[in-house]
Formats: structure tokens, sequence, C-alpha cells
């Protein structure tokens, strides 16, 4: 585990990469790395109450991303899980591998599989996203693979030829991760067959 960053560096790479609005009273970040994932705490004071967002996440810089958040606030284990992302952007000019609308599978080691659909768009920019999540009744099982495998395949689907691969993950330091991520925002780490 390694521990990387001042405050201030990590707000300037947060707020631009939007995980964090540039307009909170104030807040306070703490990034760690765990094998290919990292973890960010972000603290933020609304001035009405204190909010704590805890993100983890692997890829990005340029690549898509598998992103999982969570609050202090959310219900947590054992009734909410967090909700495994798929996250990609493009500059202009450029489509997103998958699109609005367009089914996705997120592949374990080519032996357990999930499905979803993308939903995408333009930001304010201009910019290109899509984004995908498994079906909200198999976030928890899609955790228990995460934590087991030790890697994940997205697919673009399509009905009239094979599936194309959009992003390949490691999960190599996923269960620190996820536990950091959990413990941090006072959930539990355990994932209940």
């Amino acid at each position: 585990m390694r521990r990387l960053f001042s405050k201030a560096i990590l707000t300037t790479i947060l707020v631009g990469a939007g995980l964090v609005g540039a307009t909170s009273v104030a807040s306070a970040q703490e990034y760690w790395e765990y094998g290919d994932w990292r973890v960010f705490i972000t603290d933020v004071d609304t001035g009405e109450d204190l909010r704590r967002t805890c993100l983890a996440m692997t890829g990005g810089d340029g690549m898509p991303s598998i992103r999982l958040e969570i609050t202090d606030g959310d219900a947590g284990p054992p009734h909410h899980f967090p909700t495994p992302t798929y996250f990609s952007s493009v500059p202009r000019g450029h489509r997103p591998l998958i699109g609005n609308a367009q089914g996705v599978a997120f592949v374990f080691d080519r032996q357990g599989v999930f499905f979803g659909v993308a939903e995408g768009g333009y930001d304010e920019d201009g910019i290109a996203w899509s984004a995908a999540s498994p079906r909200w009744q198999d976030a928890k099982n899609m955790l228990l693979w995460m934590k087991a495998g030790s890697l994940m395949e997205v697919r673009a689907l399509d009905a009239y030829r094979a599936s194309t691969e959009a992003y390949v993950a490691s999960m190599r330091g996923f269960t620190a991760a996820y536990g950091k991520m959990m413990d941090s925002c006072g959930h539990s780490l355990e994932i209940p067959q």
C-alpha cells in the first residue's frame, strides 16, 4: 500500500477529473494505491453536514475505468452494495467503444459473466462518454467474482456480430481497495455468499 500526493495536488486531480465538485465549501481528500486499484476518500463540509465519499477505481488516465462508489450516508451492506461501473470518455470527434443503450457483458476469467445496458451521451464540453453497470440484483455476486478473479473483460454486445472487447481490468489489489473504501465510509467489508 502506498499513500501518494498532497491534499492540494489531489484536490486539483479530483476536481479536474470531475470527481469532486469545485463549489464545495470545504473538503479534504486522501488517496491510496493497492496493486492496480486506487482509493479516493473525500470529506466535504457542505455547511449543513459533513459527507464522506469513498471511491475505488482501476484504469483511467485516458483509458476506460471500473469504479465503485459509496458514501457514509448510504444504506450499505447487507441491503445495498456498491455497483461496479464501467466508464469511458473519448476526445471530440470520436465515438466510445460502447454506445448508448448497447448491451454489455462483464466477463471474469472467461468463467463468470454478468450483463448490463450502457448509457451514454455528451458532457457540457461536448466530450462523448459511456457508462455501464450490471443489473442491480447482480452487484453483490459481481463483487464476489471481482474478489476471486484475476481479470475482468468488458465486452460490447452486438446482435449481428461477435462481441467486441472494450476494456480489460486487472483485479490485482481489488480486495484491499474494496476493504479500504468500505471501512473508510463505515460499512461492512463482508460480502455474504
